[in-house]
């Protein structure tokens, strides 16, 4: 007689019962649909309805979004926002990074796959969804280090092989075993609408700001109309990574220069940002800085100071000469003048200067 056929969210509580059981109530949770990750890459947000099958949906509205730990492995269902986001940070299977990532910064790529579950977060493990090689169905792949690479069946048979090999980890477990942490969602998200709620009330992009923990090492806000970047920021002193694109600020606050681990500042296409403060000498671990489409006329003597900058971009600024400390920073290697008005013979010059920097020239 055939074995009858279980349904997915029948099989997923069965396990999670005998998990919790063995390992205790640690092994089993929920996150909350509303989690917002930090850090959402491109502000163009896919639609992804066409990419979710209708039995993986049937299984999130009677569970949600559950996870499940044992001994051996882990297993996390993504919230809708960081469904988004680990999938704006997904790659595309024969395609050059570079290409799809500026397709998704300008909200042209059309996206192949959409990663519904994780194992961790640290190179963006788990699963996603996306089309079959031999046909239109939707099938899960496993995603290792941020790309599909293996076709594993339809959501159903895939989940039930991923309980049955965790059912299979419970056996013989004495007692006192522990599990494996679970996707660190929360810890990676910002407060949630009730958290937000119980905290004290904070106005304009100081209150953005403030919803972050202070050893952050990545903030990325490109595309929110922030209007400001506050003096809060010369908090963040782990941090990394600054990503302010189009947020319309107009200045740079001195207090950015205590940030003295920074190594990618992105202030582009701020257009009324004119000046940069002298304090920007101070990101001695600095090695990127784009200020492409920023409205600054000049830069600050202090960039010399900057030994570890090797990029830099000012296309399309309203430079109408060289800014003399250019001249001084042998050791950039990429420095893009695209779309300026450039005396030719400065430019000889400077390329006279920085004989080992590649020179982006219209």
């Amino acid at each position: 007689m055939p074995k009858k056929s279980v349904s997915p969210t029948t099989q997923w509580k069965k396990v999670e019962k005998q998990a919790t059981q063995v390992l205790g109530k640690g092994a089993v949770g929920r996150y909350a649909e509303d989690l917002e990750p930090r850090v959402v890459p491109f502000s163009a947000v896919p639609d992804i309805a066409s990419l979710l099958p209708a039995e993986y949906v049937e299984f999130i509205e009677a569970l949600g979004y559950r996870w499940l730990s044992t001994s051996e492995s882990t297993l996390g269902f993504l919230p809708p926002r960081w469904r988004v986001s680990l999938s704006q940070q997904t790659g595309v299977p024969d395609r050059n990074w570079s290409e799809v990532r500026a397709e998704r910064e300008a909200g042209t790529h059309t996206y192949a796959f959409v990663m519904f579950a994780a194992r961790d977060l640290e190179d963006v493990n788990g699963f996603a969804f996306g089309r079959g090689t031999q046909g239109d169905g939707l099938v899960v792949w496993s995603v290792e280090e941020s790309l599909p690479v293996e076709e594993l069946g339809p959501f159903s048979t895939w989940l039930t092989e991923e309980l049955d090999s965790m059912a299979e980890s419970l056996e013989g477990l004495e007692e006192g075993a522990t599990s494996q942490a679970p996707p660190d969602l929360e810890n990676a998200s910002l407060p949630t609408t009730k958290e937000k709620a119980a905290a004290p009330k904070a106005k304009g992009a100081f209150a953005l700001f403030d919803r972050f923990p202070r050893d952050s090492r990545e903030l990325l806000f490109n595309g929110r109309k922030l209007g400001e970047l506050p003096p809060v920021i010369g908090e963040f002193t782990e941090l990394e990574s600054l990503w302010m694109r189009t947020t319309g600020i107009q200045q740079v606050p001195p207090e950015l220069g205590r940030l003295t681990k920074l190594k990618k500042l992105d202030l582009s296409f701020n257009p009324a940002l004119a000046q940069l403060p002298p304090e920007l000498g101070n990101l001695e671990s600095l090695e990127s800085l784009n200020l492409r489409q920023t409205g600054v006329t000049t830069l600050p003597d202090s960039l010399e100071r900057l030994r570890r900058l090797t990029f830099l971009d000012l296309q399309s600024t309203p430079l109408t000469t060289v800014p003399p400390v250019l001249f001084r920073m042998p050791w950039l290697r990429t420095l893009d003048l695209y779309s300026t008005t450039l005396p030719p013979q400065e430019l000889e010059q400077l390329r006279l200067a920085l004989p080992e920097c590649r020179l982006g020239l219209s």
